[in-house]
């Protein structure tokens, strides 16, 4: 851990941040954790654990944990540089653009605009719907007849596909990659030192661990890198530090060279429609925004990988910071347990507040909502069926997996419950929230919102509106 004098905005004491940490990954067995403030140009690290599991190899200040989703806050700072520059605008179709789209002129992707992608709005489904490992332009070719969810602005639905648009449109502008994009116009005029998953890396790397809380089981997962065309949406790494050093975007007290004000307030600020249930208050070009216990706006991003998270939460006004990088898929939950502990003793960091839903809905109650909810939903080629069992309980069934018992609320809020009506074993799933969507036109249940913010569409519906 690396020392410093007390932080300004009332953090607890070192040691008990510290001590916090070590207690919550010990719990949620994450092999080794980063914890990084920020408070006024000043960074302090703290750190536990190996590098990767039983290696002795101790995580230090430098170590290099992935980014994941974080890395698309990178994508939107880019695209926010070619607005800035007169290259592209925010709120026209991006069809024409792409040479690769010029046959779908009707197509939401070539309709999308900017705005759309980056906030997660433009009503694209979450992955490209193909297999092959295609560069960034073959990808956006082959989907370039992907169907959308929901009507543009709308509704929020997080979508990968959307970041493969924009990076390939940062591509088609600047005529470089989107990795020399990056580095070039945001990490390095940033002073930040970062790499590439799979890759190139500027410091000793964490390894990545699958973690069955349940069994206590931990395991090594094989990370080679991602597929070429989700580059823009994950694929950078850099420790707690650099991230914090990359966020100085947002803090430094005399501004930086990288972006004009007036495009980084656009940046900041939600976008209609972008009310992400599940995860954020809303989202602007690439940020997350949260709200604390006293009304506070915080900005930031979650990113996961196959075996590693990360979490950044930035407050511009008060030019405070923090990220939290942990190398396990438990780190999520860690995560939540650490921000809310931290809440606990006095300092509050903007995250996902669940709401209160009440008493799950039982007898005739029940029965009304199971009528409006019972049926197939889908995005691309994801199917989840609501159906109702012999008892009379919810049950949903998600690619051949064993059906899970659902427990609906009066909002139409869902948990997934372990144990089944079918005798199955169900999922352990319990401490997530989704919830049915109505189609503000019909007032019918047009879909569902299951993890992360990914709209699903109820067959027969169409586009939600």
């Amino acid at each position: 851990m690396t020392e410093s004098a007390d932080f300004s905005m009332g953090l607890p004491a070192h040691g008990e941040v510290a001590d916090l940490l070590e207690t919550l990954a010990r719990e949620y067995l994450v092999p080794g954790v980063q914890f990084a403030v920020y408070d006024r140009g000043e960074i302090t690290t703290f750190t536990y654990g190996e590098e990767t599991h039983g290696s002795g190899r101790p995580v230090t200040a430098d170590t290099v944990f992935p980014w994941g989703s974080v890395t698309k806050s990178a994508t939107a700072l880019l695209l926010a540089q070619l607005v800035s520059d007169g290259d592209v605008e925010l709120d026209e179709p991006v069809g024409p653009l792409l040479p690769e789209l010029a046959r779908t002129p009707a197509g939401p992707l070539y309709t999308a605009t900017l705005r759309g992608l980056l906030s997660h709005t433009a009503g694209l489904p979450d992955m490209p719907p193909v297999e092959d490992d295609l560069s960034l332009r073959d990808c956006v070719a082959a989907s370039a007849g992907a169907a959308a969810l929901c009507e543009p602005g709308r509704l929020f639905s997080y979508s990968n596909l959307g970041y493969v648009l924009a990076g390939r449109i940062l591509e088609s502008v600047t005529g470089v990659t989107w990795w020399e994009a990056v580095r070039d116009f945001a990490l390095s005029p940033l002073g930040v030192a970062a790499g590439f998953l799979g890759a190139t890396a500027p410091g000793p790397v964490a390894g990545q661990h699958a973690v069955h809380l349940p069994t206590g089981s931990v395991h090594v997962v094989d990370e080679p890198g991602l597929p070429k065309a989700l580059v823009p949406a994950g694929a950078l790494t850099s420790s707690a530090a650099g991230l914090l050093r990359y966020a100085e975007v947002h803090l430094a007290a005399d501004g930086t060279a990288v972006l004009e004000p007036d495009m980084l307030a656009e940046l900041r600020t939600p976008v209609p429609g972008s009310a992400a249930f599940g995860l954020a208050d809303g989202w602007g070009l690439g940020l997350a925004v949260h709200t604390d216990g006293e009304g506070r706006r915080w900005l930031g991003h979650d990113g996961n990988t196959g075996g590693a998270s990360c979490a950044l939460r930035l407050d511009p006004e008060r030019r405070i910071a923090v990220a939290l990088m942990a190398n396990a898929t438990s780190g999520r939950q860690m995560g939540n347990a650490f921000f809310d502990a931290l809440a606990a003793k006095g300092w509050d960091i903007g995250r996902y507040r669940r709401p209160e839903i009440g008493s799950p809905l039982s007898g005739d109650a029940l029965t009304a909502v199971a009528d409006e909810v019972c049926g197939d939903y889908r995005a691309g080629a994801d199917l989840h069926t609501v159906r109702r069992s012999g008892n009379g309980e919810l049950l949903l069934e998600r690619g051949g997996l064993v059906p899970v018992r659902l427990e609906i609320h009066q909002g139409l809020e869902f948990c997934l419950k372990s144990g089944t009506a079918d005798g199955g074993h169900g999922s352990d799933e319990s401490k997530d929230l989704y919830r049915f969507v109505r189609d503000s036109r019909t007032g019918q249940v047009g879909g569902m919102y299951m993890s992360g913010g990914r709209l699903q569409v109820r067959e027969g519906i169409g586009l939600i509106g």
